[in-house]
């Protein structure tokens, strides 16, 4: 379902005009209150972790990231991640860069596990058209026990 969802936003951002996200301000209820400063990030416009795991154990690990300017190129990197007890330990990393001209990137790819308790992060760097690291983000899905 979260892939679903992730593919219709993808679709539905592609199809609109991509615009700069900008800092916004939330008008506090309480007029003693002052407003509270909500950042966004600068250069990209999406991204969308996904983990799903079947009852063979085959997790389906799955990366979206969205850049605004169609000049920066994404290199998205997806990490599936078991948790030890001593934290979180990778144990498959898969990447993939956006062709000239696109501002999206994908991944979706497959891999067998053991039982234990998984999560994908998905980290995102955006470069200018001179290859300079403009941004550099890391989202993480919901964990997944298996």
């Amino acid at each position: 379902m979260k892939k679903l969802i992730c593919m219709g936003i993808i679709a539905l951002m592609t199809i609109l005009v991509a615009a700069p996200a900008y800092a916004t301000v939330e008008v506090a209820q309480n007029a003693g209150t002052q407003g509270v400063i909500t950042p966004q990030w600068t250069y990209i416009a999406l991204i969308c972790p996904g983990l799903s795991i079947n009852s063979l154990g085959k997790a389906t690990c799955t990366g979206i990231a969205q850049v605004y300017d169609r000049s920066h190129t994404v290199k998205l990197t997806v990490n599936l991640q078991k948790s030890t007890s001593s934290g979180w330990s990778t144990i498959k990393s898969w990447s993939a860069t956006s062709p000239p001209g696109s501002t999206i990137a994908a991944l979706e790819e497959d891999y067998y596990v053991v039982h234990g308790t998984y999560r994908v992060s998905n980290n995102v760097k955006v470069y200018n058209s001179s290859g300079t690291l403009l941004e550099d983000k890391t989202v993480y899905s919901d964990t997944v026990t298996y």
